[in-house]
């Protein structure tokens, strides 16, 4: 009887897993979307390449360049949560006051 619990939590704590990745990789593919979104509206960046630097519960901290080198690189941020993300603020030198002002953490300060 204890190997069929003991299987039948390993089971239930390895797809808790997979899904909790899956959330992830879903979250973090709506960041790097939202920061294209804003870079092709907002920018005459045409080759951005987005990483994700860091992220905490409804915020993250992107770091964007483009492929040509063609521009400084920059950092977003960006406020949401699963599929809904928005930038917030973006450039070469954001300031903790500047992160302050809109309301985003500190701890995702460089």
């Amino acid at each position: 009887m204890n190997s069929i619990v003991s299987r039948a939590f390993a089971l239930v704590a390895s797809s808790a897993f997979l899904f909790s990745a899956a959330l992830a990789d879903e979250q973090s593919d709506a960041i790097k979307t939202a920061a294209m979104h804003y870079i092709f509206q907002e920018t005459s960046v045409k080759d951005p390449i987005v990483t994700i630097e860091k992220i905490i519960p409804g915020f993250a901290r992107v770091g964007i360049r483009s492929k040509s080198n063609i521009t400084d690189p920059v950092t977003a941020f960006l406020r949401g949560s699963g599929e809904n993300w928005s930038v917030v603020t973006f450039g070469t030198e954001v300031t903790a006051s500047d992160l302050s002002e809109v309301g985003v953490p500190s701890s995702l300060a460089k």
